[in-house]
Parts: structure tokens; C-alpha cells; sequence
């Protein structure tokens, strides 16, 4: 049985312009005093005019000393600026100064955290409190974290774990994600042995046509465009007895109690007909399937593009057989004793990131999600039927 631990925390924090003259005989004596005078006059409206030029020059410095009043009045409006930033940051003193967020390990945890610290960082800047992220080393540590008051909120809750969270654990159910459109999933089956699992000549290979990453499939399914078109290739379920199948953990309700429930429904006993493995997560058990641990294997639809990053040709050697019926969507809850007005506040957080570039890139990373929507009435209804079935079954 293989596990995957690691609990992890961060926390992150964060922004501001001249004159001339000449002289002659007797003669030219009156001339010059009868010009003299005149001279003399002359030099009093030169300067009297030089005079009332100052004064207007004078007078140009009183307005430049007002352009100053404008200037400081200018501060004004700045200061003011600051105090609704202060208002919106105000914190409610009956919330806590930090918020444990936990994460379902549905993937590898250090790039699960990786891809958590920035997400952290968008819930403290619309929140105004510290976020800290924590991944448990399985699902249940989810749940116990809830339960026990270590963190109060978690995401990436798989069906089950909603039904956990609200019934155990006492939280409220806040968002379901969205992908490909849908509130609905389903587990997928998969195998490196397509002889033993297709039906002749379904064999068919779909090209991307963004990235031109190859995907194989078979039975029809490769003509399944919603949840509601499975379950598909149910037929070949029996076929599955004596193998060994990846799950993903015990916690995982498309990676386990979904396809547990379908092999108990066809005749195999998934505790004593089969060798089952838990790889710990959806892109692990499609890679046990690349690898040749196990011969058939279960995840989510498309499971295989996570692993395509890394490994080309897992889509060409990792065949998808089969489609379950649907399942609602995973999702986001928030402990039951939080203060309404912050449970609020998380949901509206959430969606607000959602609607950013950055914001729908991190969720895309850490779990595939398109959008986030309102929990609807009764969704998860059918998990609670299943887990009834399940173990009624399993005695």
C-alpha cells in the first residue's frame, strides 16, 4: 500500500513627485539749455514707468505665493484617501488573527504546497488575516483537522469528504467546483491491457489539438462529453477479478468506494478478489498504470493530463475503458464555528480569486477546477446512499 505524507505551512505579507549726449558754441548754448529741459522731462516719465513696472512685478509674487495655498489644500484629499484603506482592512475582533486552510492530497504534496502559498497570499489580502496551509498525509487528515479545530478551511474535499465535513466534522459546505462546464464527475477506468478491456475495434486514439498530446480510449467512450453519458463499459467489470488495480486511497470516493461499490454490483469482491494498491493520489494511479504496478486502475476523468506534463506517452499507453455514473464535483467547506460574517467573507474570497487570471490558473493547478459555484440542496445525498451501500455490503 503506498502513502504519501507531508504536512506543510506558510504564511505569507505586503506599496509609495542706456543714454548719450554732446555740447557746441554760444550759440548752440541755448539750444542745448532750451534741449536740457526737455531732456530733464523726459528722464521723469522714463523713470516713473520703470517705477510702476515694479510694482506689477511686485505684484506677480503675491499670486505665486497663493499657487502654494492650492497645493497644500492638495494634501487633503490624500489623507483622505487613507481612511477608508484603514475602514476596509478593519478586522471583527471576534475573528481569529490566523486561518488554518487545509488541502485534500490529491496529488504530490510538495507541489500540492508549491501551488497552496500564492492561493494562501489571495485568501489574506482579501480576508486581512494570516492564512496558513496545511496538507495531511491522507484524506482522513482532512477531516480530523476540521474535527479537532486545526484548521478551518478546507478545499479539494473530494464527494465523501463533503459528506465528512457536514456530518462529522460539523462544517459548513460553501462552493462545489466546476470543470469542463460541469457540477459532475466521474471515476474512470483505465488499463495497459486494452486486449483484455475493449471491445473489438473501439480502440481509438484523440489527438489535442492545442498541444497535440495523444489519449486513447475505448468502448465509446471517447464519445462521452458529460458525466451523465456514463456508466460506460460496465461489461468488462467482471473481466477485472485476479488483477491488480490502483485506487487511489480509501478516502477517495471516485478513486475508491465508487468503483468498490461497481465491482461488488458485478460479482468481484474488492477486498479478496483483486490486489488492490493505493497510489495516494489521481496522477499516481495513472502512473502505477504507466509503469505496470497494477493492470487496471481507477481516477478521475481525465486523470492522465496531469501526468502527460511530464510523461508524453501516458495517454497512448494508459487506455480508458470505462465511465462510472456521475458524481458531484469536490469541494470547499468552512468550519461551523466560524462567525457568519467570515464564513461570508471565505466564500466571496474564493469566487473573487476564481474570477482572476491568476487566481483560475492556481486552482487549475492544484485541482483542476474551471469555476466555483454555491453547494446545491441535496447534492451530495447519493454519497451518503452509496456509503450506506457500501456498507451494508461490506457487512
Amino acid at each position: 500500500m503506498k502513502r504519501h505524507s507531508l504536512v506543510a505551512a506558510l504564511t505569507a505579507g505586503a506599496l509609495v513627485l542706456a543714454a548719450c549726449g554732446g555740447d557746441d558754441d554760444d550759440v548752440a548754448d541755448s539750444v542745448v539749455d532750451e534741449v536740457d529741459e526737455p531732456a530733464d522731462d523726459t528722464e521723469e516719465p522714463a523713470e516713473e514707468p520703470a517705477d510702476d513696472m515694479e510694482e506689477p512685478a511686485e505684484d506677480m509674487e503675491e499670486p505665486a505665493e497663493d499657487m502654494e495655498e492650492p497645493a497644500e489644500d492638495m494634501e487633503e484629499p490624500a489623507d483622505d484617501m487613507e481612511e477608508p484603506a484603514e475602514d476596509d482592512m478593519a478586522v471583527p475582533e471576534d475573528w481569529p488573527e490566523t486561518l488554518v486552510f487545509t488541502l485534500t492530497p490529491s496529488q504530490e504534496a510538495g507541489g500540492l504546497i508549491e501551488t497552496a502559498e500564492p492561493l494562501a497570499v489571495m485568501l489574506e489580502e482579501r480576508l486581512g488575516v494570516g492564512v496558513d496551509a496545511l496538507v495531511p498525509g491522507d484524506y482522513a487528515g482532512v477531516i480530523v483537522a476540521l474535527q479537532s479545530g486545526q484548521a478551518q478551511i478546507a478545499g479539494g474535499l473530494g464527494p465523501a469528504q463533503m459528506v465528512q465535513a457536514a456530518d462529522t466534522a460539523g462544517a459548513d459546505l460553501i462552493l462545489q467546483a466546476v470543470r469542463f462546464g460541469s457540477s459532475q464527475y466521474v471515476t474512470q477506468w483505465m488499463t495497459n491491457n486494452p486486449d483484455e478491456f475493449c471491445a473489438p475495434d473501439t480502440l481509438v486514439e484523440v489527438t489535442d489539438e492545442e498541444d497535440g498530446t495523444i489519449m486513447t480510449f475505448c468502448n465509446g467512450v471517447d464519445q462521452a462529453t458529460d458525466a451523465t453519458d456514463g456508466p460506460i463499459g460496465t461489461e468488462f467489470i467482471p473481466n477485472i477479478a485476479g488483477k491488480t488495480v490502483s485506487f487511489v486511497d480509501q478516502g477517495s470516493t471516485s478513486g475508491y468506494l465508487i468503483p468498490a461499490l461497481a465491482l461488488i454490483q458485478n460479482g468481484v469482491d474488492p477486498l479478496e478478489d483483486i490486489t488492490g494498491i493505493f497510489a495516494g493520489g489521481h496522477p499516481q494511479s495513472v502512473q502505477a498504470i504507466y509503469d505496470g504496478d497494477a493492470e487496471v486502475g481507477v481516477s478521475f476523468n481525465d486523470a492522465r493530463g496531469g501526468v502527460a506534463e511530464t510523461v508524453s506517452d501516458v495517454g497512448e499507453q494508459v487506455v480508458v475503458w470505462g465511465w462510472s455514473a456521475p458524481i458531484p464535483n469536490d469541494g470547499f467547506a468552512v468550519a461551523g464555528d466560524l462567525p457568519q460574517d467570515l464564513k461570508d467573507a471565505i466564500t466571496a474570497a474564493f469566487v473573487d480569486i476564481a474570477s482572476t487570471d491568476e487566481g483560475a490558473e492556481l486552482l487549475d493547478s492544484l485541482y483542476e477546477i474551471d469555476g466555483l459555484v454555491p453547494v446545491p440542496d441535496g447534492s451530495y445525498d447519493i454519497i451518503r446512499d452509496l456509503e450506506t451501500d457500501l456498507a451494508d455490503l461490506l457487512g
